[in-house]
């Protein structure tokens, strides 16, 4: 694998989830300049509402750059796709609070979030599948950490940089900067790619389908990356941004506190990542996936029941625990994906399903779970959509890794 290859891929993924991350993380400082007047949980509610709100625009996007990924080349979709994310970056750091404009602010950050989910919905997967492309088979698992790993490393740039800021108290002026650097290194990784060689980026001549006919034929494929993204997705929510805006509400730490936890944890993630990839081709995909799964499903309720007014040491150790349980799963996930769909429609049909499941399943955890909380006033409550979208991706991976398993004995008994 041309090295050249292998930077850009983690460089651009890197930088792709520094920028969709920054939302969230500035979600708590952000939410009274967006909507001032409102009492702070209906406020971080109402902000934490506006990551979900590409709902139709990441599915979208996943088509676009998924049907020019598999048909015009894996290098110009994803030159595209870090074109579309540099700008928005540059949109939402010139954009105006509701003190000065008014309901236009809220509209402004809803239109920079579609915009930003359209065109980062080929990037992610994009980028993983032609760096998997060129690696070998040997070494996916691993590879596939690696990525995800550069996934959690851009999350902890944007975690680091917001703490930095909270703690310096420049954070009314400072986080209109971050957006900037994120737009100005996309841009410089977009016009890395465009040096590169396109023979690399692909390894085979684009082949020409019909998208009704392809997504047609890959249905249940679809909904089985939808539902493990879906998945992955809230896991992530759960643990490190959730967080940061629950725990300041019912224990008497701060938001400061929390972000500087959350960049420690975030480093966690990061370094566990590459071991969960090893760990993945000792024990095997399934079984780790699985696991993850029954892990949140048996130990969610007894974890959240420990966080009512905690100590830090608790909040620390609860927070580990929910960050390991979502590497697990998410260390095989890109290789996985890969080995479920032949070259000629992989782009689109990944992208499809983790754009659906990220936004229909994922994204509305937050706002989902501090919802049930604001009406049952019970911490138990907000587990529960967490538990039964695990519960759902267990059921749903057992009938896959079955059905295959069968496929592979009456293949080997003719």
């Amino acid at each position: 694998m041309p090295r050249s290859l292998a930077i850009s891929a983690f460089w651009g993924n890197f930088f792709e989830h520094y920028d969709t991350a920054l939302f969230g993380f500035l979600s708590p400082f952000l939410a009274p300049l967006i909507f001032p007047g409102q009492d702070p949980l209906t406020a971080l509610i109402l902000t934490y509402a506006l990551i979900p709100m590409g709902m139709l625009a990441r599915p979208l996007g996943s088509l676009v750059f998924g049907y020019i990924g598999d048909n015009y080349g894996r290098k110009k979709a994803l030159i595209l796709t870090f074109s579309g994310m540099s700008i928005v970056s540059f949109m939402i750091a010139f954009s105006p609070t509701y003190a000065s404009a008014g309901l236009i602010a809220p509209l402004i950050f809803c239109l920079g979030r579609i915009l930003q989910n359209f065109c980062s919905a080929g990037e992610t997967v994009g980028g993983a599948i032609f760096l998997l492309e060129n690696c070998s088979p040997k070494r996916q698992n691993f590879v596939s950490s690696l990525y995800s790993a550069s996934t959690i490393g851009g999350i902890l740039a944007a975690s680091l940089s917001v703490s930095l800021l909270y703690y310096g108290n420049f954070l009314s002026l400072g986080w209109r900067l971050l957006y900037i650097v994120g737009g100005v290194m996309t841009l410089m990784v977009c016009f890395m790619r465009g040096m590169q060689d396109k023979t690399i980026f692909s390894k085979e001549k684009p082949t020409s389908y019909k998208l009704t006919e392809v997504v047609n034929s890959h249905k249940f494929k679809i909904f089985l990356i939808m539902i493990s993204s879906g998945f992955s997705y809230a896991n992530y929510c759960i643990a490190l941004v959730l967080m940061n805006g629950l725990i300041p509400l019912i224990t008497p730490h701060s938001p400061e506190k929390m972000m500087g936890i959350n960049t420690a944890l975030l480093a966690l993630d990061f370094i566990a990542l590459p071991f969960f990839g090893w760990l993945s081709d000792k024990v095997g995909r399934e079984k780790l996936m699985l696991g993850s799964c029954l892990a949140i499903i048996l130990t969610s309720l007894p974890l959240f029941m420990l966080l009512k007014g905690a100590g830090i040491c608790t909040i620390i150790l609860v927070r580990i625990a929910f960050v390991l349980f979502g590497v697990a799963f998410a260390a095989p996930f890109h290789a996985w994906t890969q080995q479920l769909l032949p070259p000629y429609c992989r782009y689109i049909i990944i992208s499809l399903g983790y754009a659906l499941g990220s936004q229909l399943f994922g994204g509305p955890t937050m706002a989902l779970s501090l919802w049930l909380f604001q009406k049952t006033g019970s911490l138990l409550s907000i587990p529960f959509y967490w538990m039964g979208l695990s519960l759902i991706c267990f059921i749903v991976l057992c009938l896959h890794f079955a059905k295959r398993g069968a496929r592979y004995e009456i293949a080997h008994s003719r």
